[in-house]
């Protein structure tokens, strides 16, 4: 028969080996929460270049003051494991990274993207062709190049002839041009071949059939900010390239 005193005995040790285990628990937890010295390097994402002055800060902690990596892109801040991070640079993207290990950390920054618009003379341009209009109209070839029901009732035969005519056709259709002028010129602006070519950087003997097959209309321009232009020219470029021949243009002898 099993002794009361040995059970006892073996109460105590079965506690004491729960407490032991629970203070190596705790000792570990401690130890992973223990800020130190953490050190790494901020590169420019997908390139060998470092960035220099880039802020770093411990967004887990408001203690610890704001660093900055030296010329080399190095940098050293206080912090523990699981603490977040928040990397910040002028002409990049803020960058977040969770601290996962001690080993040192290589933080890579997404350099941003600007959209050069292409000077043209707009306002010139509208000139020439309101002026081009105003000259069917002193040459008396139209009097509105939209007249009104009642304006028809009104001069009879005025209103037939700017329904029907063939100057103030010919003005119609000049207006058509000139819309559609105005339009390509505003799309221009924002996508162009400049631009293009900057956000993909694909061969010239690419860009122009490129730019015949996936230029946006006018709506889309006014609509999309320059983050939607960018991620239409990277998803178009990346399924022109597969499927490239069935994109080129026939060239003329």
């Amino acid at each position: 028969m099993i002794s009361f005193v040995f059970l006892n005995q073996l109460y105590i040790y079965r506690r004491l080996s729960i407490l032991i285990a629970f203070f190596v628990c705790l000792t570990f937890s401690v130890s992973a929460q223990q800020v130190v010295y953490f050190k790494g390097v901020v590169f420019k994402k997908n390139s060998p270049v470092t960035i220099a002055f880039a802020s770093v800060t411990n967004l887990s902690r408001k203690n610890i003051p704001e660093v900055l990596s030296d010329n080399v892109g190095s940098f050293r801040i206080q912090a523990a494991i699981g603490d977040t991070l928040l990397f910040k640079k002028t002409e990049y993207t803020p960058q977040i990274v969770v601290i996962q290990s001690y080993s040192p950390l290589s933080v890579y920054m997404q350099a941003v993207i600007h959209l050069e618009q292409v000077t043209i003379k707009e306002v010139s341009k509208q000139k020439e062709l309101n002026d081009a209009l105003d000259n069917y109209k002193k040459k008396g070839q139209y009097y509105t190049l939209d007249p009104s029901v009642l304006s028809v009732l009104i001069s009879p035969l005025s209103g037939l002839y700017e329904l029907f005519g063939k100057a103030p056709a010919q003005a119609r259709k000049f207006q058509q041009y000139s819309k559609q002028e105005m339009e390509r010129i505003e799309v221009a602006k924002r996508y162009n071949k400049t631009v293009v070519k900057k956000i993909t950087n694909m061969p010239d003997e690419d860009l122009e059939d490129f730019m015949f097959n996936f230029t946006p209309n006018v709506e889309d321009i006014r609509a999309w900010t320059d983050y939607d232009i960018i991620s239409y020219v990277k998803r178009s470029y990346a399924y022109f390239k597969a499927n490239r021949n069935s994109y080129k243009l026939q060239k003329l002898n």
